[in-house]
This record gives C-alpha cells, structure tokens and sequence, in this order.
C-alpha cells in the first residue's frame, strides 16, 4: 500500500511539474490599478481584443487558457486545477479545427467561432473580477454570471455551468455554420455536446449518471478527458475528417473500438437524452438549449431553421 500511494504522488507531481514553460507576457492580464477605473463596456473591449489576438492562432488561444487557469485554475496537484480537461480538449482541437482560414488545409469556421466565443465570456469575467467591479447582474449574461461564481467559489458543479452555459450559447449563435459542415461532422457536433452535458450530470449526480462515481469520473481537474480525446473512436484526429473518421461517426466500421462507444452514447446517454437537455438547460440557464433535441434525438443545428 505504501508503495501504491509513492507511485500515485510521483503521478500527481509529474502532471503539476510536465509543463513548467512560462506563458507569454502578451497573453498576461493586466494589473488590478490598470483595470480598476474601467467601465464595463471599457472591459467588455478589452475582452474582445484579447480574444481578436489570438483569432488565427490555435497556440494562442490555447496559451490565452492557461494564462486562465493558471490565475483562476486552483490547482493543487496540477498546475492548471479545473482547467485540465479544457486545455485536453483545446490541445485536441488544434488537429486541425481552429487552423486560419488561409491554412491548407483550412479550419472549421464553426469550431473556431464557437470556440473564440466561449473563450471571450470567460475572458471578460476574468477581467470584472481584477477590476473589482459590481455590475448589476441584469447588466451580465448568465454566461459570465457562472464564469464570475466559478471564480469566487470554485468547485466542479460551477465550473460545469460556466464551461457548458459559454459552450451551449456558441452553439445557438453559430448554428448558420455549422449547416455548412458535413453531415457526418455535424453528427459529431452533436456528440460532443450530449457528451459534455453527460458529464455535467454526472457531476451534479444526476441517478441516471453513476451517481457519486460519476462525480469522481467526471471531476475537471482529473485526466479523463485527456485520455478519452486520443482515443480515435471517441475523437477523430485530423480536419476534414478522413473517410474512415467519417465511418466510425456514422457506424460503419463494426470495429470492437466502435462498440464501445456505441454503448457509451446509445445505452448510457440516449436513453436519457431528453431528460438530459432538460436539466441542463436549467442548471445552466439556457433554455436555447431545447432546440437542439426533438422527440429525444439530437438535431442540431437542422431544429433552427
């Protein structure tokens, strides 16, 4: 057993000390004295610049994340805390996704948007808090409401809210774009989405996701998504997807690999679908959220035109 909790805390401190490289000053945040005189719509500019530096650069967004999570992350036994599994699945995304558009071959122009938009709400409610600033919150979207509670109070339940409300608002804004992927692309869009919002329910405990041992599996500052977006079946790894991702996705490679995640989505979450999006709609105040589902199935983004 001693040797059992040495080798978990060698572990613990090889993830908190793999990636001790500094991160640019330019994606730094300001001092709170550079801030403190700021109006909202003065902070609201300044998120957006941020956000506009980084546009056509899928490292910078990434840096930009860690310069969040380093401030706002908490981490103890890893360097970034809850922002873990977020910075896994933006390392993921630079498959290929958030290239520029002059890139060869081009990115996503969906995957980019949604992706710069969630990183603004969470950049803006980084700066009202070192600004110190107290709007009323009928002057906030409830996206920066969550990412505001995350940072004061940060536990997983809120960390979910402030992630999947950011992520869930991108998706309704930029449905028009997501029409213009393929069809087994958009699929996977949906995929990604029910899936997130899984693990958001197996952290709020919900009884139709594993209960306390969901709370555990699911926990943001663990390693379970770094893990899970390097399996091919569950992530694909390149953009465009390849013929062969485009079958996975579709279910035409009967592969023991495939299995395994057609039970994951068809007999854990499917069955649930429904309830799923209702809960969270709610938990993280968006009830655009319900027009991405109809009769249990996911339809995103078809239910928006």
């Amino acid at each position: 057993m001693d040797k059992l909790v040495i080798f978990v805390w060698v572990l613990l401190l090889m993830a908190y000390c793999s990636d001790e490289s500094p991160i640019p000053a330019e994606y730094a945040y300001p001092d709170r004295n550079e801030l403190k005189s700021l109006s909202l719509d003065s902070l609201k500019a300044l998120a957006a610049r941020r956000v506009d530096l980084v546009k056509d650069n899928p490292e910078g967004r990434y840096l930009l994340r860690e310069e969040f999570y380093q401030t706002f992350g908490h981490g103890r036994f890893s360097r970034f805390g809850f922002g873990n599994s977020e910075l896994a699945f933006i390392k993921w995304e630079t498959r290929g996704v958030l290239h520029p558009p002059d890139a060869d071959p081009p990115g996503s122009p969906w995957w980019s948007e949604v992706n710069l938009e969630f990183i603004y709400w969470a950049e803006l409610a980084a700066l009202i808090h070192i600004a110190d600033l107290q709007p009323d919150s009928s002057e906030l979207s409830p996206q920066v409401l969550h990412w505001l509670r995350f940072i004061n109070e940060p536990t997983s339940k809120h960390w979910y809210q402030a992630h999947n409300s950011s992520i869930i608002s991108a998706y309704h804004k930029f449905s028009h774009l997501a029409e213009e992927e393929i069809h087994a692309e958009q699929i996977f869009i949906n995929m990604v989405l029910y899936r997130l919002l899984y693990a958001q329910a197996m952290v709020e405990a919900e009884h139709f996701a594993f209960g306390r041992l969901g709370q555990f599996l699911a926990n943001p500052r663990g390693f379970a998504v770094d893990f899970i977006v390097h399996d091919p079946f569950f992530y694909p790894a390149t953009y465009p997807l390849t013929h062969e991702e485009q079958q996975i996705i579709l279910g035409g490679n009967h592969s023991i690999g495939e299995l395994v995640v057609e039970y994951f989505d068809n007999y854990l979450i499917m069955p649930h679908l429904e309830e799923l999006y209702e809960t969270a709609s709610v938990i993280n105040m968006t009830p655009e959220l319900m027009l991405f589902i109809d009769n249990g199935k996911p339809v995103y983004p078809a239910i928006l035109k």
